[in-house]
């Protein structure tokens, strides 16, 4: 796929959906706008993935007790209050750096998506990559909170990621959203967010149910047609 995609979707002329284009490579692009306000889809993303963080110092303590005679119930005791101040920790410094991210950008996350029969991309837009490096900082000091050297270093690593490609032969399920305008495209480590309007929803639903593995598990929210 071409390595600029802003330009590469500048010079397409053949447009398949309302904000749809098709290069002359054969690959499809669009643009898409998320309402970091109105959108809850990134937060709830980044949540999940910090409550697991959570729970990883919680249930170490927990076993640890358990070793050393504590019981089951005073071992679990701690693991619930351990990981519930850990919880209301990440909560603040999530919503602090989502609220901050969203006042940079506007309250706009803008991404390209590039499409062919083998897979799609998600790509953050340059003028945007360096400012939503800021979030990955959210997973670097949670991981120094936690003491989890693992999350530290992913969120390091998400800081200087710009893309994200999936393989739909390597899918093993989808999700589709339509409220929230979101198709999860999941690999067995990986995880991806497609992004798509209104108009062109059913579009790109359809090219990539078509194109992932006929076991693939998909899973409807929201009645989507």
């Amino acid at each position: 796929m071409n390595d600029s995609p802003e330009t590469a979707y500048g010079q397409s002329t053949r447009q398949v959906s309302p904000s749809v284009m098709l290069g002359e490579d054969g690959v499809l692009r669009w643009v898409y706008e998320l309402n970091m306000w109105r959108n809850p889809t990134l937060i709830i993303t980044i949540g999940k993935v910090l409550a697991v963080c959570a729970l990883l110092p919680g249930l170490l303590i927990f076993f640890l007790a358990l070793v050393e005679g504590d019981g089951f119930f005073a071992a679990l005791l701690l693991l619930v209050k351990i990981s519930g101040i850990i919880i209301a920790i990440i909560t603040g410094l999530l919503f602090f750096a989502y609220l901050l991210v969203g006042f940079i950008n506007r309250g706009r996350y803008c991404v390209i998506f590039e499409m062919d029969d083998h897979g799609v991309k998600h790509i953050q837009m340059s003028k945007q990559f360096k400012k939503a490096q800021a979030l990955s900082m959210l997973a670097v000091l949670t991981g120094a909170v936690a003491g989890n050297i693992t999350a530290t270093g992913a969120g390091l690593l998400a800081g200087s990621r710009r893309s994200l490609y999936s393989a739909f032969r390597k899918v093993k399920s989808v999700t589709v959203n339509e409220k929230r305008q979101v198709i999860y495209v999941n690999e067995a480590l990986k995880r991806n967010q497609v992004y798509a309007d209104a108009a062109d929803f059913a579009f790109i639903r359809d090219h990539i149910l078509a194109r992932c593995p006929q076991k693939v598990k998909v899973k409807i929210i929201g009645g989507g047609s």
